[in-house]
């Protein structure tokens, strides 16, 4: 070996320890290990419900979950995104009042949203529409644990994003995303070894006593964590800015939720329930691609925003490498995976399940390249380019249910993963354009083809956009 190869090769190795053993890497690297744990206990959880409840049961179930958990979104009122903005902002600019207004703003207003959307949800219930019929069958009981489940989902997603900001994400996600799922395995698995048949009502009240659970204890840390960072101070709160801001991400948020959960909703209308679960499962499997891109949206929305409007170019560079490597990686060896194994995992949910493989690997592929986006979707929201990614996400929502209205009565839930895929695909390529256009940034694995200023634009970590 040459001098000079022996001196390129230690060059490269350095760079490779310094890479490995940054800060950055370390974080993302645990964020992403606990995004992974997260998706093996989300599968444990719903192929024991899927096991334990019948193919039918297991359908009225994953409708009402959907619906509820879009109905989450509509009670937080764009808070879980505004705090964490927020208080990234106003920490940077030496502002711990507004800081600490925001959050309590945040818990203030997605707790008015629960009340208005619960009791919405109970009018609309009593009036014995044909979608109450179909799943929660007249029952009370169903309908009050729906509405504690949709209560519980709501504040515990905020009560994450406000521990993510200021305490940490293992806290933050790693005790969200296990312990209320944690709960459910436990009575799921109970069940099926005494061989009791479960039902949505028991499923939705095991589900709220964990996010219960995980509500108290995220606010009682945050409080203390709070006092102790910035001491005694007196809140702030700038409504006239935050409000207007919590519309858009809120708009943003729901249509984003809509795009994930609202497909089961309408297979269950154009078809039956047992289509219906079928379909849900097989998203549910794609979604791991989904949980991925969480993770690194996770890290982001930690990392990014303090670095963005403190205008340190190098060390977002950095961070932003990072993320695209780890999503190139979880592109390929995921869509690896789909294609040699996916009927396997679809008989983890049961065999009837391995049937659906193709509309499994159709929704994988859009989940896959869309993972390949990074967290760009997040970073317009956080830089205040929140309007935009609403017009993105309206009009993949559009798009997404007239070609489901057309095309599932001729081709059934595979037309349906088709033209979800292929709606994600164009969804995700517009939002890495505008991700590099309006913020000088791009966390997708194409930054490794054409090159990312990640510098803001004149004027960009002050300015608050309204587009």
């Amino acid at each position: 070996m040459t001098e000079a190869t022996q001196v390129a090769s230690t060059g490269a190795m350095a760079k490779i320890r310094r890479l490995i053993g940054s800060g950055d890497a370390r974080g993302l690297f645990g964020t992403m290990v606990l995004k992974a744990g997260s998706a093996v206990i989300s599968f444990a959880l719903f192929s024991l419900a899927a096991h334990a409840a019948g193919a039918v049961e297991f359908g009225r179930f994953s409708i009402l979950f959907s619906v509820l958990s879009i109905l989450a979104i509509v009670a937080a009122s764009g808070q879980e995104m505004q705090v964490v903005r927020s208080w990234n902002e106003y920490l940077a600019s030496d502002r711990p009042g507004l800081a600490l207004g925001a959050v309590r703003y945040g818990w203030m207003v997605s707790s008015a949203g629960v009340l208005i959307v619960c009791l919405g949800f109970w009018i609309v219930y009593s009036m014995d529409l044909p979608f109450f019929r179909e799943t929660i069958q007249g029952s009370n009981w169903t309908a009050i644990f729906s509405m504690a489940f949709l209560a519980g989902n709501c504040l515990a997603l905020y009560s994450s994003h406000v521990t993510r900001a200021v305490v940490s994400i293992k806290l933050a996600d790693g005790h969200y995303e296990f312990t209320w799922r944690a709960f459910a395995v436990l009575f799921l698995s109970i069940s099926l070894f005494v061989g009791h048949s479960v039902t949505s009502t028991e499923i939705l009240a095991v589900f709220a006593l964990g996010l219960a659970f995980v509500i108290a204890t995220q606010a009682y840390v945050v409080a203390v964590r709070i006092k102790k960072q910035i001491g005694e101070v007196t809140p702030g709160y700038d409504v006239r800015q935050w409000t207007p801001r919590s519309v858009r991400l809120w708009l943003a948020s729901i249509m984003e939720a809509s795009n994930q959960h609202l497909d089961v909703f309408l297979i269950g209308l154009l078809l039956d329930p047992v289509s219906a679960g079928a379909y849900f499962v097989a998203a549910r499997l794609a979604n791991a691609f989904g949980l991925a891109t969480s993770g690194l949206n996770t890290f982001g929305t930690r990392r990014v925003p303090g670095l963005y409007f403190a205008r340190q170019t190098a060390e977002l560079k950095h961070a932003l490498n990072m993320m695209a490597g780890m999503s190139l990686m979880i592109v390929v060896v995921g869509l690896t995976a789909v294609v040699i194994g996916g009927d396997y995992m679809l008989m983890i949910f049961g065999r009837t399940y391995a049937d659906y493989y193709w509309v499994f690997l159709l929704l994988a592929t859009g989940t896959g390249l869309t993972a390949a986006n990074g967290a760009a979707p997040a970073f317009l929201m956080l830089t205040g380019h929140e309007g935009r990614y609403v017009t993105i996400v309206t009009s993949s929502l559009a798009l997404r249910v007239i070609g489901f209205f057309v095309i599932i009565p001729h081709f059934g839930i595979l037309g349906a993963a088709a033209v979800s895929g292929a709606v994600m695909i164009g969804m995700a390529l517009l939002t890495n354009y505008f991700c590099r256009r309006l913020t000088g940034m791009d966390p997708s694995i194409l930054r490794f083809v054409a090159e990312s200023t990640d510098e803001a634009p004149s004027g960009a970590a002050k300015a608050q956009p309204t587009d």
